[in-house]
């Protein structure tokens, strides 16, 4: 295979950066960095899959070429134009054309992933913090072309086919010309109106087909698009408008909070057959002292907090696959802390290679009293940390491994460490935690104290069914 090239013009930067791959038999090697410059060097070797004999076998050398083509198709994905004798092949792509589907490079922007306690009071005692509530969805675009509506998923897949209802309901809403670009979350709820994560994933990861025949046997309810922002509005560039100024068209829908009100009201069986596909997220009434306590009572995910006046700029989407993280959009989320243990390291990567990279961590049920795995942790270390807890594995005769099958060998073992960990929330079903952040090893608590505080609603629900 010859070497293919690939460039990504910098816009305002002085030089292109430069990325090229190779096959070599059963290994391939990639090359990066500026164009002109010092180049870094990586390869690989993927090795056969499956079964030799089997209808599953793939050779050696054919795995590689499957991986060299979801390098390049993941530079693609990421902005990058192929060239050849120096001359691009395609043209890079910088700006939106409504005539054509939306290119595999755009991404829209996502929340900073925290804001500090001053930031926030600052920010509420100047009146200019918009609280709005976060689902647990799945987010996508709506996009209205010149030749129609299409609906995609953040990483620019085309999913229009499976939103017929969704799509009618957009063509009835005259305030969205062609040229109008719209993020937001698709939904599924629970008959009690709280959010159905895992209804929504199936429906999303379905094809067309099979997502339309899952509504109609009723065994997940047609999806609602709930609106948090404009990218672009009848063919006008949003960039520089204010938060406050592009909200206004959000209030053109009703709240998400008021249709689940009068579903829950008026339906005996909620949300079975939505009549109302689009509407705009909502809006709450607190504060930096209360904001917390509120979304824990009602068991939400937390909230999006906007800068009202703030206006994105150049980082409200971007053309290299790459979500930016504007100045005045923040998550607000809920930390619960519990206590865990330690029953298995794994095996580290990049700086961590060589030693412990995070490590896998487990609980008792608190109505079997039966170990649990609750999945593996790898935030929160400083380097002095994992050197600390490396060394109490080593001591405790702890598993270090390089797969999570190996380290449930030890599940239901009595050694371990125990340690504090932060946590947004717990997986439903499985209960592994979701963004769990390691605290410190706690010497004062014994192994089999470690039981299980807060365990997903869906779980109590499945329990209480028994």
């Amino acid at each position: 295979m010859v070497v293919k090239e690939f460039r990504f013009v910098r816009p305002g930067k002085l030089t292109d950066l430069v990325w090229k791959i190779e096959q070599r038999g059963d290994s391939y090697i990639t090359q990066h960095g500026q164009l002109d410059g010092a180049m870094q060097e990586y390869s690989d070797t993927p090795g056969p899959k499956g079964l030799v004999e089997s209808a599953a076998f793939v050779s050696a050398e054919d795995n590689c070429l499957f991986h060299v083509n979801r390098e390049i198709r993941k530079k693609v994905e990421s902005g990058y134009i192929e060239y050849y004798n120096g001359l691009p092949l395609t043209k890079q792509i910088n700006t939106i054309d409504f005539n054509q589907s939306l290119p595999k490079c755009f991404c829209s922007y996502k929340p900073q992933t925290s804001i500090a306690d001053a930031a926030l009071a600052s920010l509420h005692a100047k009146g200019l913090a918009r609280y709005t509530r976060k689902y647990d969805g799945q987010c996508h675009l709506l996009v209205h072309h010149t030749f129609g509506w299409k609906v995609y998923t953040r990483r620019i897949d085309d999913t229009t086919a499976k939103f017929p209802e969704l799509i009618n309901q957009l063509n009835q809403l005259k305030q969205f010309g062609p040229g109008t670009i719209i993020i937001g979350e698709l939904l599924c709820l629970k008959p009690n109106g709280v959010d159905d994560f895992k209804s929504i994933s199936r429906f999303c990861r379905s094809t067309p087909e099979e997502a339309r025949r899952l509504v109609l046997h009723g065994e997940v309810h047609e999806p609602i698009f709930m609106m948090y922002d404009t990218l672009y509005h009848n063919g006008n560039d949003w960039k520089n408008k204010s938060y406050d100024d592009r909200s206004k068209l959000l209030k053109t829908l009703p709240p998400l909070q008021r249709v689940i009100d009068y579903e829950l009201l008026t339906s005996p069986n909620p949300f079975s057959k939505n009549k109302i596909l689009i509407v705009s997220v909502d809006y709450c009434q607190v504060s930096p002292d209360t904001w917390e306590s509120f979304v824990k009572a009602r068991g939400w995910e937390g909230f999006v907090i906007t800068d009202g006046s703030a206006k994105p700029g150049n980082n409200f989407y971007s053309f290299n696959g790459k979500a930016k993280r504007p100045k005045g959009c923040y998550k607000l989320k809920p930390s619960y802390e519990e206590d865990v243990v330690i029953y298995a390291g794994f095996v580290g990567t990049g700086k961590r290679l060589g030693g412990v990279g995070s490590v896998f961590v487990k609980q008792k049920h608190p109505d079997t009293g039966k170990w649990f795995n609750c999945g593996k942790v790898g935030s929160g270390f400083s380097d002095a940390d994992l050197a600390d807890v490396e060394k109490l594995i080593a001591d405790n005769n702890i598993p270090v491994v390089e797969k999570e099958k190996d380290a449930l060998k030890s599940l239901n073992g009595d050694n371990g460490i125990v340690m504090m960990l932060g946590y947004s929330e717990r997986q439903p079903g499985s209960n592994k935690f979701r963004f769990p952040v390691f605290n410190r090893v706690r010497f004062d608590k014994r192994v089999d104290e470690c039981e299980a505080q807060r365990m997903s609603e869906e779980e109590e629900e499945e329990e209480e069914e028994e």
